[in-house]
């Protein structure tokens, strides 16, 4: 597991409440990029700190993500439709593949739209 977007003392919101990060709608932002940096950004503006292994990442870019949602379906959104799935721990959010597909790299999101 790495562990993606450690948030630094000057973050907006600090990882004291791990509940949080589950349940706590933030302002999101986040455009198409290469999936590692989106789950980095996503850390950085919510300060929940993301474990996820590195080939749930390989060569995937993530979708693009604007307004208010809670990290773990922050995270969901930015993986699209690869099947994994993201539980909330003492240390931040965990992320895990939910079938073979979602090892399978390369990239699955072309010409997705963001939600309203």
């Amino acid at each position: 597991m790495l562990l993606v977007g450690i948030a630094s003392p000057t973050s907006a919101h600090a990882p004291q409440d791990m509940l949080s990060c589950e349940t706590e709608k933030q302002p999101v932002n986040i455009p198409s990029m290469p999936l590692d940096r989106a789950i980095e950004m996503l850390g950085r503006q919510t300060g929940c700190p993301v474990l996820v292994d590195p080939p749930l990442m390989d060569g995937r870019t993530s979708a693009a993500i604007k307004g208010a949602y809670t990290p773990q379906g922050a995270l969901l959104h930015l993986f699209g439709s690869v099947h994994v799935d993201v539980t909330a721990t003492v240390s931040g959010l965990s992320v895990s593949p939910l079938d073979a597909t979602a090892l399978t790299s390369g990239n699955t999101r072309t010409n997705l739209r963001t939600a309203p």
